[in-house]
């Protein structure tokens, strides 16, 4: 079984009893406090909604659904938001693009085709430490195009990875090897992420909040171009960076249970047992590859089809494709769409709705950084300034989603009060998004690599922090090259 649960801390015990009273008393204090000049009543209720749903998040004191179904029934009860407006949300395309994204990553899972992929390439590659190391990065970037679920991308490399290590006589805790087998993986992992907006659902939260927000719609390619060039600089950083803090001892197989060698002709039988592909691995990977070419070709989709297709109407048409008779691979009951993360997501995104629709987000932002100056800053130190808030922002909030609720509706409204275009800040800021790589409690592949005892948490930490600093540069050199020459930045 692969771990995906923490122990909680201390302090995490003591946010969890006394979350649920402070959200209480909070919420009491704002609801009946006297409108603030410059905000309405209901962007005051609004205010305490989303502010008690916050904490209770946060702390974990209830069920993250649980808070996501209160926040849609306090917002019209309070007045925060209408009833229309509010249950609205699960119409959302963004709500639709998620369900689609997994049953996709359900069908890819099922078929085996990811799997053969990440063997081919480590059975093909792997014969020295830093081919092995830089090949696990090749197939996770691979497979973030296969598979939109870091989870699951990390559920099938986990058992490689394992296997590897052993070829490599890694012993837990003490080896260089297997720090960087562990760490370099969910690095990996998380970072090639944000190259494919598919690639984990508070993603396509994200351009959603930024379509319905600023009214501008952000195309996979859009996203690609921009996002892939950081993301793959940042993954070569992450490489030379991890052999230069943990050099491994030897930079050949070395025996052990595994046998040296004959641990990666392991990986080899394994791969060769696999066979030919089979016809429900060809089917997947039919699919996945019009999905694509459909997410590719956005930009001609007129000339091409005489209609625009959306990338949430790509997404439905490849999940229906799945379960098409003859040609799908998927039964409903082997979809396992986590409808627990999609109320938390409806709750979480109506709540941050709220607060744009209702002048919060504005008001509080106009409130604060007009002490601090922000129409007089230039656009390089606001944007340094806002994506190093983003990048490390995962410290403070560990949930994807509640950090998109909380990052991209604030930035949306931070850059209309600096008078720059919302995509220039929210766009690139949506791209740290997966950045968790600084701790393990941050994400589940963080927990799921760090169960394997290669590494500790300050090994961890320091590499992570060193790894996001250089990714942070690269945004802010991006700032004034590539995407202005994509016209994203003034």
């Amino acid at each position: 079984m692969i771990p995906t649960e923490k122990t909680k801390s201390r302090f995490e015990e003591l946010m969890y009893y006394f979350g649920l009273p402070a959200a209480c008393i909070l919420f009491a204090l704002l609801a009946t406090m006297s409108v603030p000049a410059g905000l309405t009543y209901s962007g005051k209720m609004a205010l305490a909604v989303f502010t008690c749903a916050l904490i209770l998040w946060v702390s974990e004191s209830l069920p993250t659904y649980l808070t996501a179904l209160l926040v849609l029934v306090l917002l019209p009860i309070t007045g925060g938001w209408d009833e229309t407006n509010v249950l609205g949300v699960f119409g959302y395309s963004v709500i639709w693009l998620m369900v689609s994204a997994f049953i996709i990553t359900a069908g890819m899972e099922k078929s085996g085709i990811a799997k053969r992929l990440a063997l081919w390439m480590v059975s093909k590659f792997g014969s020295t430490a830093r081919k092995i190391l830089f090949s696990l990065m090749l197939v996770n970037y691979g497979l973030a195009f296969v598979v939109p679920s870091t989870t699951a991308r990390a559920a099938i490399l986990f058992p490689i990875v394992l296997l590897i290590a052993e070829t490599y006589q890694v012993k837990e805790g003490n080896r260089n090897m297997g720090k960087l087998l562990a760490i370099q993986s969910l690095q990996a992992n998380n970072i090639s992420t944000s190259s494919i907006v598919t690639a984990t659902a508070p993603q396509i939260m994200a351009i959603g909040f930024i379509k319905d927000l600023t009214g501008q719609s952000v195309s996979w390619t859009q996203w690609f171009f921009a996002a892939a060039p950081v993301a793959l600089l940042s993954l070569v950083a992450s490489y030379f960076i991890g052999l230069k803090l943990f050099k491994p001892e030897w930079n050949v197989p070395s025996g052990g249970s595994a046998g040296g060698q004959n641990g990666l002709a392991k990986l080899k039988e394994e791969f060769q047992s696999l066979g030919r592909m089979k016809p429900i691995e060809a089917k997947a990977l039919a699919i996945f590859l019009i999905t694509v070419f459909l997410w590719v070709s956005d930009q001609w989709h007129l000339s091409l089809f005489g209609m625009k297709i959306s990338l949430e109407l790509v997404a439905v048409i490849s999940a229906a494709l799945f379960f098409m008779p003859y040609i799908g691979i998927l039964s409903w009951k082997e979809t396992k769409i986590p409808w627990d993360l999609m109320i938390f997501s409806c709750g979480a995104y109506a709540g941050g709705m709220a607060l744009d629709s209702t002048g919060v987000a504005s008001w509080a932002l106009n409130s604060v950084f007009k002490q601090l100056g922000v129409e007089g800053m230039s656009f390089p130190v606001l944007f340094a300034v806002v994506i190093f808030i983003a990048s490390f922002s995962h410290m403070l909030f560990t949930s994807k989603t509640v950090r998109t609720v909380i990052l991209i509706p604030t930035i949306v409204a931070l850059a209309k009060s600096a008078g720059v275009n919302p995509i220039a800040l929210a766009l690139p800021a949506a791209f740290t998004i997966s950045d968790s790589i600084t701790l393990p409690p941050h994400c589940k592949p963080n927990l799921i690599f760090y169960s394997t005892g290669f590494f500790s948490v300050l090994d961890q930490l320091w590499y992570g922090i060193l790894v996001l600093l250089v990714k942070w540069g690269l945004l802010c050199l991006s700032s004034f090259t590539l995407y202005r020459f994509l016209g994203m930045t003034p």
